[in-house]
C-alpha cells in the first residue's frame, strides 16, 4: 500500500493569469466558449473573476500567444474560431513570462542601488560598453523605434552592463535574472504593444538613459540611483495609465512628480 509520501504532490503557487488561462481553456475545450464569440468588457471579466485588470490584462496577452482569442480595435475580444498557435494542448509552452508588475517591483528594489554602486566602481575604460549600447539603440531609425528588437534588447542590455559595472559578481546574477525576465514574451507583448506605443517615449527614453549613463561617467552614486528611480517610476506610470497595473501603492505613484523635480535639481 502506497504511503501518502507516494501520493501527494509538492503544491506550487499558480500566477493568477495562470488560473485564468486554465479557466478559459477549460471552457473553450468544453464548447462553453464557442467560435466567434464576444467576450465581456475587460472591466466587467475583471468583476466576474474577482481579479485586477492588471492580471486580467496579462491573462489575454496569453491567450493571445496562444491563439485563442483575438481583440479587434473598437469593436472587442472575441474566441478564435480555432487555435493557430502550438501553446495550445502543451502546457510546457504556456510559461510565457512573469507578471510585469512582478518584475517591475524587483528592478524598483534592486537597479536604483547596482547604479549608486556602478557610479563609484566604475572606470572610462570600464564603461566602454556601455556607451557601446547607447550607440546601439540611438542607431535604430526604424519608424516604431519603441517597439523594435534593437530598442527591447539595447534597453535590457543597457542596464545589465550597468551591473556589471559594480565587479559584484551576486548583483550582476541578480541583474541577469532580470534580463531573463524582462526577454519573455509576457513582458516583451505587454511592453511593446500597449505601454511603448506612448507617442514620445522613445525620446524620452533615450534621454534618460543618457542622463544615467552621464551621472555614471561623473561617479555620482546619489544621481545615478536617482535617475535610473525615476526611469523607472515613469515606465510604471505609463503601465498604470495603460491599466497593466492596477495595485501599485499610491505614496510611490503620488511622488513620482515630485522624483522629477528632485532630479531635475539635483542635475
Amino acid at each position: 500500500m502506497a504511503s501518502a509520501q507516494d501520493l501527494l504532490t509538492p503544491v506550487k503557487q499558480q500566477k493568477v493569469y495562470t488560473q485564468i488561462v486554465d479557466q478559459f481553456l477549460d471552457l473553450i475545450e468544453r464548447g462553453e466558449f464557442k467560435p466567434g464569440m464576444q467576450l465581456p468588457a475587460e472591466r466587467d471579466l475583471a468583476r466576474y473573476l474577482g481579479i485586477s485588470r492588471a492580471s486580467l490584462r496579462e491573462a489575454l496577452t496569453v491567450l493571445q500567444l496562444m491563439g485563442l482569442v483575438e481583440t479587434l480595435s473598437g469593436q472587442g475580444t472575441f474566441i478564435r474560431s480555432k487555435p493557430i498557435s502550438p501553446f495550445f494542448h502543451n502546457p510546457a509552452l504556456m510559461n510565457v513570462g512573469e507578471s510585469p508588475f512582478i518584475i517591475l517591483q524587483a528592478r524598483k528594489a534592486l537597479e536604483p542601488s547596482i547604479a549608486a554602486l556602478a557610479a563609484t566602481h566604475s572606470r572610462e575604460v570600464s564603461s566602454v560598453k556601455l556607451r557601446e549600447v547607447l550607440d546601439w539603440i540611438d542607431s535604430d531609425h526604424s519608424a516604431v523605434q519603441v517597439m523594435s528588437d534593437v530598442f527591447s534588447e539595447g534597453d535590457r542590455q543597457f542596464h545589465l552592463e550597468i551591473a556589471h559595472l559594480t565587479d559584484n559578481s551576486v548583483l550582476i546574477n541578480m541583474q541577469q535574472m532580470i534580463h531573463y525576465f524582462m526577454g519573455q514574451k509576457l513582458w516583451l507583448t505587454l511592453m511593446r504593444h500597449t505601454s511603448f506605443t506612448t507617442p514620445g517615449r522613445w525620446q524620452e527614453a533615450h534621454d534618460e538613459h543618457h542622463g544615467i549613463f552621464e551621472a555614471i561617467q561623473n561617479h555620482d552614486g546619489q544621481l545615478a540611483s536617482s535617475r535610473v528611480r525615476t526611469h523607472l517610476l515613469r515606465v510604471e506610470k505609463i503601465m498604470i495609465q495603460a491599466e497593466l497595473i492596477s495595485n501599485v501603492p499610491g505614496d510611490e505613484t503620488l511622488q513620482f512628480s515630485e522624483d522629477i523635480s528632485q532630479d531635475t535639481e539635483l542635475s
